[in-house]
């Protein structure tokens, strides 16, 4: 690989499947809940889990489609994938009562641009119809975000996805972010999306890959024992053979995700810093220059 402004055209076709895919999985290790999932979760508490001593509380779900999980980037926001709207409702389970608790989704949203072409992204940034409660305790995510795209390469991630069936606890894996693309989702010829890529390193216990109906879902990095977002899952397909799942950058819209009014915060910078996409870091150039993309949503 060597580096340079990457703008290429993807194709894609839907395809639906099951769970996201976690090498060696067993719940103990890689459930978010340990049973009751969605409507009395009760969650895991082993120390042996994954995601023990973070907060995933501000990861809500569709109560019509628990399948479908969404990320709150402050007190009324939250980030998803433009191809798998949520419902008229986000559930969410609060750590103060024990329990779960729903808010309404306001009709308003705003979906970002690509900074490359202009071409509307398939991230989307949501509104609850009211702030999260404090009396729930309900969490909400910084984005990480570093001045460079080289800055973010082989970051572990914690990738979060969906169980087989709606009664199934949402699962969480790991992986760590490979390259960067500029895709064309909408297979339109133009690219819309910025995403990052993530590919399957031989299996290793707990590595993560995407399975249809996972759009949306959030990716984190561990910042100093944070949580910190970096992407909503977009997509899955092939580079050069190998099978990569792809999410939307979230970084590279802060700018415009700012100018619209829109709270949020930031690690490590405490300001809403702008990560400037053309002319001034570079995307990872990859030699191959067709790649068949494939959505991952279950539902659009």
């Amino acid at each position: 690989m060597k580096w340079g402004l990457l703008i290429l055209l993807f194709f894609f076709s839907v395809e639906i499947s099951n769970a996201v895919t976690i090498a060696g999985y067993n719940a103990v290790n890689f459930d978010r809940f340990s049973s009751g999932y969605p409507s009395s979760p009760v969650p895991n508490s082993d120390p042996a889990y994954i995601g023990a001593g973070y907060d995933f509380s501000g990861v809500g779900w569709n109560p019509s489609l628990p399948t479908q999980s969404f990320a709150m980037i402050s007190d009324q926001y939250f980030v998803y994938a433009n191809h798998h709207a949520p419902g008229s409702n986000i559930s969410f389970y609060s750590p103060i009562s024990s329990s779960v608790v729903t808010y309404g989704v306001s009709a308003a949203s705003f979906e970002p641009v690509s900074p490359i072409t202009g071409k509307p992204s398939d991230l989307r940034i949501g509104k609850l119809a009211k702030p999260l409660s404090s009396s729930d305790g309900i969490a909400h995510y910084p984005v990480l975000n570093l001045s460079t795209y080289a800055a973010y390469l082989n970051l572990p991630v914690l990738i979060y996805g969906h169980g087989p069936t709606t009664s199934d606890s949402p699962r969480i894996g790991v992986n760590k972010i490979d390259s960067f693309y500029s895709v064309d989702l909408n297979n339109d010829g133009f690219d819309d999306s910025i995403d990052f890529g993530y590919k399957s390193y031989g299996g290793a216990a707990g590595e993560a890959m995407l399975e249809g109906g996972d759009s949306g879902s959030p990716s984190f990095v561990s910042w100093f024992g944070q949580l910190a977002l970096v992407g909503t899952h977009s997509a899955t397909g092939s580079v050069n053979s190998m099978n990569y799942s792809f999410d939307n950058f979230i970084p590279s819209y802060l700018d415009q995700i700012f100018s619209a009014g829109i709270d949020f915060e930031t690690v490590p910078e405490p300001s809403r810093a702008l990560l400037i996409v053309i002319g001034l870091v570079p995307l990872i150039w990859n030699r191959q220059r067709k790649t068949r993309f494939i959505t991952d949503s279950a539902a659009q």
